[in-house]
């Protein structure tokens, strides 16, 4: 039966921007009662007055997901405050870009410590309490790079990788309990701040490969697997043809999608290096949208450099072969 999500109480990590800021919307829009927790205090503050003009009453938790005491207290105050807990989703996450040997150890352990093991510490805290209630939804944000991999990203597609993973052995260790579920969201690229705030180990500028899904598409995907779960969620048909892909084509996908990510995850142009918000919370966006649908241009540029590496990587593929070329390639 779909859960009623009207005075739910429903703790969000990550919540001050992107997919968690449009999760807090959604749900505030349901009636439910929001716990916003994020690393900066004055964004989650913005947050809680968005969902107060929805009527919702939201708590401002300031959290460090890497932080598992923190994460603890966390549901502590949330239980304080509204005295159960009903849906945690776990959205904060951050990324870094840079050959494996470039990324500094201490920026790829943050992102694994921040987008594995914060969700980590998320069940640790939430899932007692779905126990002992026979009820709860925990909602896991892992990404088609939970599924396929790519160079230059070598900690996030390994932290969403541990993340499914981690949430598959959630679901059947709490098969003996029907009323708790945990549910995992896969989407591919969305615009949001999330790159923007990306660590910069490459010296080149960064930019997403599309195409983009938009956060309150996921928001809402998350707020429908609160009211009715679902095991994995794939967003959209890219993420699931590359899934598909990499699945049952490896030698084919090892040879054409590598160089296609690596062409369009980079503008031709340098940039600076920075940690950007992954060991700190650093000034800059927090609004749900990175801002990438408005730069169409760019979006074409890595969508035609993308392709273009693919096809390349394809030609060479059939020269080494001895195959003829095909016309266009």
């Amino acid at each position: 039966m779909p859960r009623d999500l009207l005075e739910c109480v429903v703790v969000i990590t990550g919540g001050s921007s992107g997919i968690g800021r449009a999760a807090a919307r959604a749900f505030a829009r349901e009636g439910s009662r929001l716990v916003l927790a994020a690393r900066a205090l004055e964004p989650l503050r913005l947050v809680a007055e968005e969902c107060g003009r929805h009527g919702a009453e939201a708590l401002v938790v300031p959290t460090d997901v890497r932080d598992e005491e923190a994460v603890r207290a966390l549901a502590e105050r949330a239980v304080a405050r509204f005295g159960r807990l009903d849906v945690w989703v776990n959205c904060a996450g951050v990324i870094a870009y840079g050959r494996f040997g470039d990324v500094p150890p201490e920026i790829f352990r943050a992102v694994v410590e921040t987008n594995f093991f914060g969700q980590v510490h998320g069940a640790r805290a939430c899932l007692p309490r779905f126990r002992e209630q026979r009820s709860g939804v925990l909602i896991n944000m892992s990404s088609v790079w939970g599924r396929v991999t790519t160079p230059d990203v070598s900690a996030y597609v390994a932290s969403k990788f541990a993340v499914r993973a981690f949430s598959e052995c959630l679901h059947h260790e709490l098969r003996d309990v029907p009323g708790v579920d945990v549910a995992t969201m896969l989407p591919q690229a969305v615009d949001t701040p999330i790159f923007g705030n990306a660590a910069n180990c490459s010296g080149r500028a960064i930019r997403p490969v599309p195409p983009l899904i938009d956060p309150a598409e996921v928001a809402e995907g998350i707020v429908m697997c609160a009211r009715s779960p679902k095991r994995e969620v794939t967003y959209r048909r890219t993420g699931r043809m590359l899934e598909l892909l990499h699945s049952l084509a490896p030698s084919l996908y090892g040879r054409l999608l590598p160089a296609a990510f690596e062409a369009g995850n980079y503008a031709p142009r340098a940039a600076p290096r920075s940690p950007g918000s992954v060991l700190e919370p650093a000034p800059g966006d927090h609004e749900v949208h990175g801002g990438w649908s408005r730069r169409r241009r760019e979006l074409w540029t890595a969508l035609a450099d993308a392709a273009g590496a693919g096809a390349r990587a394809l030609s060479g593929r059939r020269r080494r072969r001895g195959l003829p070329e095909r016309p266009g390639i």
